[in-house]
């Protein structure tokens, strides 16, 4: 099999294939509702998340240029997103018709065995996920936070919308971020926290940067040319 073929590729050799441009909050897809294409992140960047019972949404990843949007339902054979993906910053994405690639897939073993490995590394990144969600310090996940999400666009909206990513309570968010803020790794000007020493927030974050999951949250792809 070649691995010089870029996934770019197997899109483009599709003639139903569109470039579809997003803009900031438009939604690829929103859980539970039909998803009707399958594509591929070319520029920008994408949150993806699930909405529990209780409300709150749990952010799984951060898609970049090269990942896949839909592969996991192409293999349920799933008519229904099983996240909702939502668009962060200006992007771009090759787009194919969910029920073309369905009735062609399984004739392209190469294309097949490309989906594959990335649902894999997607497996395999969100056991890394709740592995450090489950067993590092609040304190620690934060640190991680901040030396991650430099970029404004990526980062939480409110504190609220923090603590449902971090999966703990408000109070239990702005007591770390106190603590924090008196280590001096961050400072607290109106409410709005910044990085004030990255030395600091690197001792802290130092278990996940070792571990090599210092971005486990972003889900970047095969590399877009």
């Amino acid at each position: 099999m070649s691995t010089k073929i870029k996934i770019q590729d197997y899109f483009l050799n599709y003639s139903t294939v569109k470039e579809i441009n997003w803009r900031k909050k438009e939604y690829i897809c929103r859980e539970d509702e039909e998803i009707n294409s399958l594509n591929l992140v070319i520029s920008g960047q994408f949150s993806v998340f699930r909405t529990l019972g209780n409300g709150r949404n749990i952010l799984y990843r951060i898609y970049l240029p090269g990942s896949i949007i839909g592969d996991v339902e192409v293999f349920l054979g799933s008519e229904e997103a099983s996240c909702s993906v939502q668009c962060i910053k200006e992007a771009k994405t090759l787009s194919i018709p969910m029920e073309d690639i369905r009735n062609s897939i399984q004739a392209n073993a190469e294309f097949l065995f490309t989906l594959s490995k990335g649902i894999a590394r997607k497996l395999h990144e969100n056991s890394v996920a709740e592995a450090v969600n489950s067993h590092y310090s609040l304190e620690a996940r934060l640190a991680h936070y901040f030396l991650t999400f430099t970029d404004p666009d990526l980062k939480a909206q409110s504190l609220s919308q923090l603590s449902e990513w971090m999966g703990c309570s408000y109070r239990h968010l702005t007591r770390n971020l106190k603590t924090i803020t008196d280590k001096g790794g961050i400072r607290n000007i109106g409410g709005k926290y910044s990085i004030a020493d990255d030395n600091i927030l690197k001792k802290l974050a130092a278990p996940l940067i070792t571990e090599g999951s210092s971005k486990v949250l972003f889900e970047p792809g095969e590399k877009i040319s």
